[in-house]
């Protein structure tokens, strides 16, 4: 019989009032210290720590006038008070008391997530020093009233720690069912497990129960009383509960031995509780990424590579570069007759041409010319990113949310003729120059907007929560690409480090340029003269005047679609404020297939 076993352990049992909550649905004197409890930790979390002690002395006055002075339901809130009373002041003595009090109340009481420090287990172990094991019984019990027609309140405590996420089951039957024992999991707080078995589901029924306490992952038994072979018997009774005899041999504490598995009930589903994960996050994060450059670079022309010995400088070549400075930064001329028509213009501005026009326009192929010089495929950085985001918690544990990403530096150094001087000014102060200065060319604004989806692992109690899930969306990334040559600031589309007036087959024992077949490089109309230096020395001008270190940064665009996955940590300071760091891995496309990888990391707001 259980009524013996509890004597048996010291007379220590715990009698547990019977103000629990009644079949009308109100609130009792449990309620309020757990509420209270709940309340006082929110507040410690906030920092709020007088108003948090202030919650819990108020709870524990209710509660010692209701008559719960040493009911275990008070053990967690004389603990959260010993370690706010620390935390606060550094008062040993008083932290101690308290943990004292809580012991008294539940000897197996342990230190809430928030206090678990060293100093703070150590004066705890101290105060468990003090106190007295109510019993050697894995389950302090005591049967409850079973009155006819109303609900049975159900109390057990475990005389062990029950860890973060573990439960107690009560399992129970009707007496004369063959079926398997029900089994309910109990609200545990601290160590005590308490459950209401509604009217309804037990009619007046004698009944047979025992109780398991499990784990947080539920495959581990950390001790029972009763079970299956050898359940309580309660019957109902007028006002009062009978127990009668059943549970085997009262001195034993009922841990299942080896070989007797068989008799072990089955496991209930855990319960799935509310979540504690915060319900709206809005979150700033800046960071850095790399991708893989390919296809063509964004802002450069294909460039040319004139001299000695080049044959691949032709009359189309002129023709491209000529366009392309007319044009500046617009478009080029769709066909010949478009561009035939710019050559009348330019030639009454800049005056001779390098051939004649007819030639230059019937060379004059507008996809050729407009092509973009292509980048060597490799890692390539995408130095700086803002990503906004709103996300709401959509179940238990996932999160969806909207983000954008606004790339707004991105170390394009890209230098060319300045496309809002006139022609004329340009010519002469650009084309002409032999120390073109030029002016940098930006790409444009970087924008993405896309949706996220997060699944978060972990216990709901835990501040540092992973999560990982997936994203997709639209608009442009850029990676910042070295093109392995310098710029070009006079606008005839051959790098500055490399000018020169002419190009052609060469003689291969002088050097010299074979004379008939040179070709001379825009705008050096005498590049082939040999009785003028002036084009050429213009052009070595040029050369001499680039620094080693004027390397063309451009970009690559990616997109406009991408999707990938994500993984990323959330750190849960407070209630409502956080830090995350997050790495996504996501394949853009169409225009260039590439893959993106970026890390960011903020804060967030959350609610």
């Amino acid at each position: 019989m259980w009524g013996p076993l509890l004597r048996a352990a010291g007379g220590l049992a715990i009698a547990l009032p019977l103000w629990l909550t009644s079949a009308t649905g109100h609130a009792t004197p449990r309620d309020d210290v757990r509420n209270a409890h709940a309340s006082a930790k929110e507040q410690f979390n906030n920092l709020d720590l007088e108003a948090a002690l202030a919650t819990l002395d108020a709870a524990v006055s209710r509660a010692e006038g209701a008559g719960l002075g040493s009911d275990p339901t008070l053990a967690p809130v004389h603990v959260l008070r010993g370690g706010i009373i620390f935390s606060n002041s550094g008062n040993r003595a008083q932290t101690l008391a308290a943990f004292k009090q809580a012991i008294a109340c539940d000897f197996n009481s342990t230190l809430a997530i928030e206090l678990r420090s060293p100093d703070l287990q150590k004066l705890l172990e101290e105060a468990r020093r003090g106190g007295a094991r109510p019993s050697n019984a894995e389950f302090i019990h005591t049967a409850p009233p079973y009155g006819r027609g109303g609900d049975i309140e159900f109390t057990a405590l475990a005389n062990v720690a029950i860890p973060d996420g573990g439960q107690i089951v009560l399992y129970w039957r009707k007496v004369g069912d063959t079926g398997e024992f029900v089994g309910e999991s109990m609200t545990v707080f601290g160590n005590l497990g308490t459950f209401t078995l509604p009217a309804a589901k037990h009619g007046d029924a004698s009944l047979q129960y025992f109780f398991y306490a499990f784990d947080a992952s539920g495959s581990k038994t950390l001790g029972h009383l009763g079970d299956k072979e050898r359940p309580g018997l309660l019957e109902p009774s007028g006002d009062a509960a009978v127990v009668a005899a059943g549970v085997g041999d009262p001195t034993s504490s009922g841990t299942p031995t080896e070989g007797d598995d068989e008799t072990k009930p089955k496991k209930p589903k855990k319960p799935k509780g509310k979540s504690k994960l915060p319900r709206v996050f809005i979150s700033f994060g800046v960071g850095t990424g790399a991708g893989i450059a390919r296809g063509t670079a964004e802002l450069t022309y294909q460039q040319f590579t004139p001299g000695p010995g080049s044959s691949t400088y032709l009359v189309r070549e002129q023709a491209c570069a000529i366009e392309r400075w007319k044009a500046a930064d617009g478009p080029l001329a769709k066909d010949q007759v478009s561009f035939g028509a710019n050559l009348t213009e330019i030639s009454s501005i800049v005056g001779a041409l390098p051939t004649d026009i007819a030639t230059l326009t019937a060379a004059y192929d507008a996809d050729y010319c407009g092509a973009k010089h292509p980048v060597t495929t490799g890692l390539a950085s995408a130095p700086f990113h803002i990503v906004p985001e709103i996300g709401v918690r959509v179940s238990k544990n996932i999160v969806l949310s909207l983000f954008g990403r606004l790339q707004v530096v991105s170390g394009s150094k890209v230098f060319t003729e300045d496309p809002k001087k006139s022609t004329n000014d340009s010519f002469v102060n650009d084309v002409r120059s032999a120390n073109p200065s030029g002016v940098q060319r930006k790409p444009p604004f970087s924008w993405s907007i896309g949706l996220k989806v997060k699944y978060f692992f972990g216990k709901d109690e835990r501040k540092l929560r992973v999560y990982a899930g997936g994203f997709a969306g639209f608009g442009a990334a850029r990676l910042r690409v070295n093109m392995g040559f310098s710029n070009d600031r006079n606008g005839n589309s051959v790098p500055d480090a490399i000018e020169i007036a002419y190009s052609g087959p060469a003689d291969p024992v002088t050097m010299q340029v074979d004379v008939a077949n040179c070709t001379t490089v825009w705008p050096y109309t005498a590049g082939c003269d040999p009785t003028n230096e002036t084009d050429r020395q213009l052009a070595g001008s040029v050369s001499a005047n680039t620094p080693a270190t004027d390397t063309r940064i451009d970009t690559v665009r990616l997109g406009p679609g991408f999707v990938g996955g994500l993984l990323g940590v959330h750190y849960q300071i407070v209630k409502n404020f956080a830090l995350f760091a997050e790495l996504d891995v996501g394949a853009w496309f169409p225009s260039t297939t590439s893959a993106l990888f970026d890390l960011t990391l903020g804060p967030i707001i959350t609610f």
